[in-house]
């Protein structure tokens, strides 16, 4: 414990003893919070999305193209199954897997509801979840 203390005493006469370990103890922490946050960014931009249509109707084509037309999202492709956009997802070609079940548009105009599976690549977290966010509420 003496050690201890006598490394504190030590150290303090360190810093009182030159002025400049002052200015940049206190100088130091406040650029940071200043300038850090706004290098941050969050936003995600070139996700790229596989598209398993089960339906091929004109509403999940007008679905597409508005994912398509959108400035975060580039379609990569479309899949005949979950498995092969699963393995676009595994070969970091596809962040985002959209499948459109079959009935679709049976669903969508008989209910004015329908479910889409939507899937995230986990691997890279926030591509993935923040492209996802982005896409559920585009759609």
């Amino acid at each position: 414990m003496r050690k201890l203390i006598f490394l504190l005493i030590k150290e303090f006469q360190q810093i009182f003893r030159n002025p400049a370990i002052i200015r940049i103890i206190f100088v130091m922490p406040a650029v940071q919070l200043l300038v850090l946050p706004l290098a941050a960014d969050y936003e995600v931009k070139n996700v790229y999305v596989t598209v398993v249509d089960h339906d091929h109707s004109d509403y999940s084509r007008q679905l597409i193209e508005h994912i398509r037309s959108s400035n975060y999202f580039l379609l990569t492709g479309y899949a005949d199954s979950y498995q092969a956009a699963l393995k676009d997802v595994e070969d970091d070609r596809s962040d985002i897997i959209l499948e459109i079940p079959d009935g679709f548009e049976r669903d969508l105009v008989r209910d004015d509801e329908v479910t889409l599976n939507l899937s995230a690549n986990a691997v890279n977290g926030a591509k993935g979840g923040i492209g996802a966010a982005y896409a559920a509420s585009l759609i």
